[in-house]
């Protein structure tokens, strides 16, 4: 999961990803990586790895921001998160062989990624999270910078057709 998320790198430290989870790779396991320094505007910082992690405490206050995902790429949207949470779990540092149980509080963009990611282990998608069909996007790689810039994801004016056909399959 480290590979991935440093990528291939040459200097390998800094991550190419701000969240992973296990199952988007095929490893049926409840581990996510969060990088706990991410800021939402392209910064990278600090990868920590969580065993079995859950959210404990979540803010009734929400906010809005968009949101992408490994395992469909190309495809980005507008979702609603809390802006607060508190997670438990067991961390693992790199280079050491022990974990210990922790409940670390997260805010802002960081708190978003950790319920990204636990939504993986759920078996969720950020896109079972959009009811409206114009919170969903299509984003190509080159565009991804225009994208987050200046909130143009809120204007988005490339619609996806995913949500049609998604929710039907969803109520089948």
């Amino acid at each position: 999961m480290l590979k991935i998320a440093y990528g291939e790198q040459k200097d390998n430290k800094k991550p190419i990803m701000v969240g992973l989870a296990a199952p988007q790779i095929g490893i049926s396991k409840r581990i996510i990586l969060v990088d706990v320094n991410a800021n939402g505007k392209g910064g990278f910082g600090k990868i920590k790895v969580f065993i079995n992690p859950e959210i404990v405490w979540s803010s009734k206050r929400k906010g809005e921001w968009y949101e992408g995902c490994y395992s469909i790429p190309e495809i980005c949207g507008i979702v609603q998160r809390s802006l607060s949470i508190k997670v438990k779990a067991f961390t693992l540092q790199p280079r050491r062989l022990h974990a210990k149980v922790v409940e670390e509080k997260y805010t802002g963009y960081v708190a978003r990624i950790f319920q990204h990611e636990i939504d993986h282990l759920d078996g969720k998608l950020f896109i079972d999270l959009i009811e409206n069909p114009n919170h969903l996007h299509e984003v190509k790689p080159k565009e991804f910078p225009l994208y987050r810039n200046k909130e143009a994801w809120r204007n988005w004016p490339k619609k996806h057709p995913l949500p049609l056909a998604y929710n039907r399959l969803k109520k089948v």
